[in-house]
């Protein structure tokens, strides 16, 4: 993806500054978000975010370089994004991690024409903002579906694949955890306050439940499935957490699954709609990380060996 395609997917026409931007962003990322809309959007919402991260690198640039550097900057990642050099990717690794993953880079010729993706490192490294949170994506995906071929490579017959899916989303979901530092991410993403931080995030509200007004506060009532559910103070279950900005989900869920999060919720605003009809309500929420064990790592790894093993002898 080059600029002028990212400012064609945001809907930008290049006099808008870094607010109105972020706005828009937003907006779309609300409008596709998988939660709020049909299920074949999840492409779309996956193009927003890496749209909207290559339009912020500039004003990221902008405030560490000025004039002919930045120009020298720019022309200099033109180079490297079209001739990627395979070298150690400069970031912490996770040495505890279940295995080592791909750094992907996505290729473009000098007309901005994408050519695919390569792989330019590969090691147990840190997810940063140095790389394309659609490609770390794609990158543990790729080593998922690596994990489950070597856990199976003898086949007397092909497993439906619905059922391989599961897995791969399973496998996954759990190697995000192992390469996502929640105090760095949230560093990132979170405005920080005191010893917490604070997001935007929202609550998709169960058919029937009792709308929460604004003002009230929320509380976790357990986690199924991945998915965060919220009850009111009176212990109903009125619907479950999400956020506009997929990068979050991967921190924040993870935090509750390992016990790892206390936190504060207040309902900012009234009911709203999504595209499919269902309803929701912004919320304010604060995060703060309780010490890490190593036995949480270690868990995730018995947890992914378990999966490979039960794949491997799936159907016997």
């Amino acid at each position: 993806m080059n600029k002028s395609q990212a400012r064609k997917i945001l809907g930008l026409d290049g006099s808008e500054d870094k607010r109105e931007i972020k706005k828009k962003y937003r907006k779309l990322m609300h409008e596709h978000h998988p939660d709020n809309s049909d299920s074949d959007d999840s492409k779309l919402a996956a193009k927003i975010n890496t749209a909207y991260e290559l339009i912020m690198k500039d004003y990221d640039d902008s405030a560490t370089n000025s004039g002919d550097q930045s120009n020298k900057s720019n022309r200099s990642a033109t180079k490297k994004t079209s001739r990627p050099k395979h070298r150690p990717w400069s970031a912490r690794e996770n040495k505890n991690a279940f295995c080592a993953r791909p750094i992907l880079h996505e290729v473009e010729d000098f007309e901005g024409n994408n050519l695919g993706t390569i792989e330019i490192a590969r090691g147990k490294y840190i997810w940063t903002k140095d790389e394309e949170f659609s490609m770390f994506l794609k990158s543990l995906y790729e080593t998922s579906k690596e994990l489950l071929d070597n856990a199976r490579p003898s086949l007397f017959f092909e497993l439906p694949e619905i059922i391989k899916q599961k897995y791969l989303a399973d496998i996954t979901y759990l190697l995000t955890g192992q390469f996502i530092d929640s105090t760095l991410t949230l560093n990132e993403l979170a405005l920080v306050e005191a010893d917490s931080y604070k997001v935007n995030a929202m609550v998709e509200l169960e058919p029937g439940a009792t709308p929460p007004k604004p003002g009230s506060m929320l509380y976790p009532a357990g986690v199924s499935n991945h998915r965060l559910f919220l009850r009111n103070k009176v212990g109903e279950i009125i619907g479950y957490l999400s956020f506009k900005d997929d990068r979050l989900y991967y921190v924040v869920i993870p935090l509750f699954e390992q016990k790892k999060a206390q936190v504060k919720m207040v309902v900012v605003d009234d009911i709203q709609k999504t595209r499919r009809g269902n309803k929701y309500v912004d919320l304010d929420l604060w995060i703060r990380i309780l010490p890490t064990e190593t036995s949480a790592v270690e868990s995730t790894n018995n947890q992914i060996q378990a999966l490979l093993d039960k794949y491997a002898h799936e159907g016997f």
